[in-house]
């Protein structure tokens, strides 16, 4: 007994792997539909294949649910829980389009045995796969008889109802997808797997007159790379889409190709669809020229920062420089002029030339600083007596008077004058020393 269940489940599990390989399925129903001459004559689409494979499988699952593990072929074709409902509508809207029985049958046949060339490719043990055949096998031909018995109770009653109202539909829908495709302004070329045309839109019509695209090929219409339909999808892949002015003048258009193939089973042509985007690349030329301007000018002023960060660099180098240079000034001013008068002010005894001292001190001081004072660092040369010498000289004194005033002698008085001179730097007697005291900020 365990074994019995084991090995159901084991096929089950296959089972349900079956809506897992659509692709493959899908494959190999459209592959078993043309060999046996049916693919060019359906009109399912991709949706309505997957549909098809779900609907096989829900009854399948439910019963699998309800503990119908091995349900009996009696059994099944008396569809009294109504589990080939869904199949069997699908088969009365198939035989109200037209579809004789024999075909859908024959069709139906491909469908199973698609479903067993999934079985075949699914990882499992022979037993599983056997028994995962036979389940599949048993439903469908159940539904066969399902299919038969409705067709000939209770179809014959609804074909002459139905048969007026679903040519009208079918009308109306060929009707309605003719008005969507011709009311697009886009250019839709529909070309077979030879890259020849079939069929235009209005859009299309307007542009390039049918009678030079029809049967032509499509690169040739609208000077495309390539020669071939291989060739031309290998420039422009399914689903990529592209620019180009294939009309000889500026305008702009975005091509797009994709399959028809991908909606319906079995077609293989392919839709070629081009929508006018002149507008939007003008647009976008501006806007792209609008940026390179911006850029350009935001790198020549990127250089301008750069070359004013160099500048910047350099002044504050210079100013570096200076300062330095300025602090090493300061240094040796006082170092060999401030410092030396502090040291005669604190050996120097006497009041009169102390306070000498201090004066000349006060204008080195001043010097340092922008603006000072003017006093020469020179008069820190002379003696105290030549100091006082050359203050009345500076105030306009006579060498008499001075003699008289310090009580000196006139001989005196005039070699301090000599020494004054020689000290100050000042040579020939055409330099009046005077004037030259005068400029040299001397305080009385």
């Amino acid at each position: 007994m365990h074994d019995l269940i084991g090995a159901q489940q084991h096929y089950w599990r296959m089972i349900q792997s079956i809506a897992e390989e659509e692709e493959y399925y899908l494959e190999r129903w459209a592959l078993r539909m043309d060999q046996a001459g049916y693919l060019r004559h359906t009109t399912a689409k991709r949706v309505d294949c997957v549909r098809a494979l779900n609907d096989f499988l829900a009854p399948i699952r439910e019963h699998w649910e309800q503990g119908i593990a091995s349900p009996e072929y009696p059994w099944l074709i008396q569809d009294r829980d109504g589990w080939g409902g869904p199949q069997i509508e699908t088969a009365r809207r198939h035989r109200m389009r037209g579809i004789t029985s024999d075909m859908y049958l024959g069709c139906f046949k491909t469908f199973i045995h698609s479903l067993l060339d999934v079985i075949e490719k699914l990882d499992g043990s022979y037993e599983s796969k056997v028994q995962a055949r036979r389940h599949v096998k048993l439903y469908g031909d159940a539904l066969e008889v399902l299919f038969v018995r409705d067709w000939t109770r209770i179809l014959p009653e609804m074909t002459a109802r139905k048969l007026d109202e679903t040519n009208r539909l079918l009308t109306l829908e060929k009707c309605r997808y003719e008005n969507i495709l011709n009311s697009t302004s886009a250019l839709v070329f529909v070309v077979g797997s030879d890259g020849l045309v079939t069929k235009v839109n209005r859009s299309a019509s307007q542009v390039l007159p049918q009678e030079k695209v029809l049967g032509a090929p499509v690169w040739q219409v609208l000077d495309l790379e390539g020669r071939s339909m291989e060739e031309l999808l290998k420039y422009y892949p399914v689903g990529i889409s592209c620019e180009l002015s294939p009309f000889g003048n500026e305008g702009v258009y975005r091509m797009q190709i994709s399959p028809i193939g991908s909606v319906s089973m079995a077609s293989d042509e392919y839709m070629v669809m081009l929508n006018n985007v002149t507008v939007h690349a003008a647009q976008r030329e501006i806007l792209e020229h609008v940026v390179s301007e911006r850029t350009e000018a935001l790198r020549r002023e990127k250089e301008q920062l750069e070359e004013m960060n160099i500048t910047l660099r350099n002044v504050l180098k210079s100013i570096d420089k200076e300062r330095a240079a300025l602090l090493d000034e300061v240094t040796a001013k006082v170092n060999n002029q401030v410092l030396p008068a502090l040291v005669r002010i604190e050996e120097e005894n006497d009041e009169e030339i102390r306070k000498g001292y201090i004066t000349v001190v006060k204008d080195q001081l001043a010097r340092l600083a922008p603006g000072g004072g003017l006093a020469d660092p020179l008069l820190l040369r002379l003696t105290h007596m030549e100091t006082r010498v050359s203050q009345f000289i500076q105030a306009g004194q006579s060498s008499k008077d001075i003699a008289n005033t310090l009580n000196l002698s006139l001989e005196t008085v005039q070699t301090h004058r000599k020494n004054i001179r020689r000290k100050l730097g000042i040579q020939g007697k055409s330099v009046s020393l005077y004037a030259h005291l005068k400029t040299m900020g001397l305080n009385p």
